[in-house]
């Protein structure tokens, strides 16, 4: 053999253009229910209750008398934005250390901001789902759908089950769901229905994806669960995980919500939920978002921190269907 050994003294270094970073690879949680931008701290919706618009009041007016009158009562219900925040140091060490001709591809600086502002996404997404999954919607907390949207035969409830709730919201409100969320569990077993395949046979593609799902019950969007996170506790190997889905009620066991929610907030607009968001002063920048940066001499290390101001409020439980344990029991 040759000496010396060139390609034993070569020193392996990390790739340019190349890390890996486990995370979500998306939120559905701003588009569960409309945003309300810029409300005050303490502030509150009203509410026109449902039973006096539906009465069928009107009758004929006799000549030289008075209409026949009535009215509506309206609530009021509070919502209270929270700062929820997140927060990352940088060192000038780390940041030297990047900046070396054979170190990793990392940017200490734009990673703290993005880190911590994936933290403010995953909070808000469980704050979502946890409004939905242990909320009581229609006058229940969820039913069991037994397992039944699962099976490939003659038992599947699936189809059953959300054209009876589709009448269910419609038949008590007037308005009919035109949203669907599924955890992804759940949405691993429907695209595989024959029932729902059968329907779309003759497409292009044949492959039952939200959107065709969505147009099978006429409805706008159909959203997908995709988020977990870590139940585990930190340790110093940082290898500590266990996986949680999110968007499901039992673990393992998949959830749907069906609901309604309108194209844009407005006034006498009915939603299932709103989500408020209040701004930052001006001097600020006005956002809904903020991120603040500041040194730590000492240390010798910036902080990045990212914030928002939130509520997440069920404003019409009866616009909203949930159910549990849908592909099994």
């Amino acid at each position: 053999m040759a000496q010396p050994n060139v390609e034993s003294l070569l020193v392996a270094g990390p790739l340019k253009d190349a890390s890996i970073a486990y995370r979500n690879k998306s939120y559905i949680g701003d588009r569960v229910f409309p945003i309300l931008d810029g409300v005050s701290k303490e502030a509150k919706i009203a509410r026109y209750l449902k039973g006096a618009w539906f009465r069928d009041e009107a009758d004929v007016r006799a000549p030289g008398t008075r209409a026949k009158r009535g009215g509506f009562p309206v609530d009021m219900l509070d919502i209270s934005t929270k700062e929820y925040a997140f927060a990352k140091e940088v060192t000038d060490e780390d940041r030297d250390a990047a900046t070396e001709s054979n170190a990793p591809p990392l940017e200490p600086d734009q990673d703290a901001i993005e880190f911590a502002s994936d933290k403010i996404d995953l909070k808000k997404e469980r704050r979502i789902a946890s409004l939905v999954l242990d909320g009581t919607w229609s006058g229940v907390a969820g039913e069991d759908a037994a397992g039944l949207w699962a099976p490939n035969d003659t038992t599947n409830t699936l189809i059953t089950d959300i054209t009876t709730r589709i009448e269910t919201i419609r038949s008590n409100t007037g308005l009919r769901p035109n949203v669907l969320i599924l955890d992804f569990g759940t949405y691993n077993k429907v695209k595989q229905l024959d029932t729902l395949l059968d329907r779309i046979k003759y497409t292009e593609r044949g492959v039952l994806t939200a959107h065709m799902i969505a147009a099978i019950f006429d409805l706008d969007e159909v959203l997908l669960g995709e988020a977990i996170y870590s139940s585990a506790k930190e340790t110093k190997a940082g290898t500590d995980f266990t996986a949680v889905n999110v968007w499901e009620k039992n673990p393992g066991k998949g959830s749907a919500f069906l609901f309604y929610r309108p194209y844009r907030p407005g006034r006498k607009t009915p939603s299932a939920g709103y989500q408020a968001r209040t701004k930052y002063k001006t001097k600020e920048g006005g956002a809904v978002r903020r991120v603040t940066t500041w040194r730590e001499s000492a240390e010798h290390q910036d902080v990045y921190e990212v914030a928002e101001k939130t509520d997440i409020v069920q404003t019409g439980s009866d616009l909203g269907f949930l159910w549990t344990d849908t592909i099994l029991t």
